[in-house]
């Protein structure tokens, strides 16, 4: 009797065997797989968050200068500096002098 009592059983208990270290190994793997994947698309989502508030801001700048633009059109001396650089056109009484230079 003393002999069974002393005596140690050779089996291990599960948490030590090798298929639970396996299970717990697969399971890590898809946990890390999982962060890496996260850890990606929220990357990815910051670089496109970034180029976003690029292109929002060069249009912000864009409608600006265009309001400008419009509201220099609006006066009578806006719409005649518009005509004068597009058309070529001069008011009677004036004319237009061309400079041309020498090619030598």
């Amino acid at each position: 009797m003393k002999d069974f009592k002393t005596r140690k059983s050779n089996k291990r208990p599960f948490q030590y065997s090798w298929f639970f270290l396996l299970i717990l190994v697969i399971i890590l793997c898809f946990l890390l797989k999982s962060a890496y994947s996260s850890f990606s698309k929220k990357r990815n989502t910051t670089l496109e968050k970034d180029k976003y508030e690029l292109l929002l801001n060069n249009l912000e700048e864009k409608k600006l200068h265009l309001e400008n633009k419009i509201e220099h059109l609006k006066t009578d001396r806006g719409i005649e500096e518009e005509l004068r650089k597009r058309f070529n056109i001069t008011r009677e009484g004036e004319q237009i002098i061309k400079i041309i230079e020498n090619q030598e």
